[in-house]
């Protein structure tokens, strides 16, 4: 799967899932939320790079920017991944 591929699922599976907890499907919702860190946390250093590159807004916000903030959330998720990788 491509980076782009990776937003237009990441965005699918977030308005998936809010609809799922409008609906109360929590289930679901946790489920497509723990798919999306999964896919994350799975990620090489070069495709998060790539991501961030696709995800950057210059000049507000450098790739450089975008690629430590996604480099944080993935050290974050993947510490804490005992946690949601139950909702799978």
């Amino acid at each position: 799967m491509g980076n782009q591929d990776f937003v237009i699922y990441h965005l699918v599976e977030a308005l998936e899932s809010g609809l799922a907890e409008l609906t109360g499907d929590e289930t679901r919702a946790k489920r497509l939320r723990a798919l999306t860190k999964l896919r994350l946390i799975s990620m090489s250093d070069n495709e998060l790079w790539e991501l961030s590159s696709i995800t950057s807004c210059p000049p507000a916000r450098s790739v450089e920017m975008a690629y430590r903030g996604h480099k944080s959330t993935v050290e974050r998720l993947s510490a804490t991944a005992n946690q949601w990788l139950k909702d799978l």
